[in-house]
């Protein structure tokens, strides 16, 4: 297999016309399709991961998984063929970045809205941050609009938010994806809380916000990287201190290896670092809940 078109209904992704929007095999998902796919000339596939993912790593991604045939090795695009896909995704990233701030922007602060009833409803009691916002009828790829949490993502190379569609008595939707990033994403974060203790990495905004509702010590700086990918490629404060990396503890160890991976990579950059895994099995919400809630 190695029409592009194929490939994307084989990652469950949809299909726009003349591209494909799907899940990134090269990464640990995160409910959030991150791999842009193409036709090229002369047969090549072209393959853009907003992750972050290099090309060849989506490659041997995709022969590992049967979608396209060879060895480990690939011939890449012609080089003006790949300058001009280039230039079209910086205009699609351009007009990403414009789509997720009139996002951010026509939402209202969270208090007293329905986002805020679906953090409450999930045993989180601590001050919920200017960083998220609601939003009444926020697009969804299924061509309507839903109410949704919205996250300001920054550090990013552009303009980022995330979202958590809600239904309409403050749970989360029953629809697929029911979270969401629009944006370059890579390198940044949802910045919870800006205590002066050590800076606190966690995968998802709930776990951050849970760790705030009474499961640390004292005061801290937390930001959610929002998934695996997002934590190995997050951009650090550029003077390192203590540093506490709270990960999930997913029965395939996803959570546990991106925190390895960002350990190693800030303790050479000489931060001071602490792993705090959640219980197996568990993320830190479900600790707070089966906890009874902070006191």
């Amino acid at each position: 297999m190695s029409d592009a078109k194929q490939i994307t209904t084989a990652l469950k992704g949809r299909w726009h016309g003349g591209y494909g929007l799907a899940y990134c095999p090269a990464h640990h998902n995160t409910n959030t399709p991150a791999l842009s796919i193409s036709d090229g000339s002369q047969g090549h596939l072209l393959a853009y991961c907003h992750a972050g993912c290099e090309f060849s790593d989506i490659v041997d991604a995709l022969k590992g998984m049967g979608l396209i045939e060879g060895h480990s090795t690939y011939t890449p695009p012609d080089p003006a063929e790949l300058a001009t896909r280039r230039r079209q995704e910086k205009a699609k990233l351009v007009q990403r970045a414009n789509q997720a701030r009139g996002i951010w922007d026509s939402a209202q602060p969270i208090a007293g809205t329905l986002a805020e009833t679906y953090l409450r409803r999930r045993g989180i009691t601590c001050a919920l941050p200017s960083t998220l916002r609601f939003n009444p009828a926020c697009w969804h790829h299924s061509a309507q609009r839903l109410p949704a949490m919205v996250a300001k993502i920054e550090g990013a190379e552009a303009f980022a938010v995330h979202r958590t569609y809600l239904d309409a008595s403050g749970t989360k939707a029953d629809l697929a994806p029911n979270k969401a990033m629009l944006g370059t994403c890579k390198g940044g974060a949802v910045r919870l809380t800006d205590g002066a203790g050590p800076l606190v990495i966690t995968e998802g905004s709930e776990t951050a916000l849970s760790l705030a509702s009474g499961l640390l010590d004292g005061p801290a700086m937390i930001w959610a990287a929002l998934s695996t990918s997002g934590m190995q490629s997050l951009s650090l404060p550029a003077l390192p201190h203590k540093m506490i990396i709270a990960s999930d503890s997913d029965d395939n160890g996803a959570g546990l290896k991106a925190a390895q991976a960002l350990a190693h990579r800030a303790s050479a950059l000489g931060w001071d670092v602490s792993l705090l895994p959640a219980p197996r099995g568990q993320d830190w919400n479900d600790y707070l809940n089966m906890k009874g809630g902070a006191a």
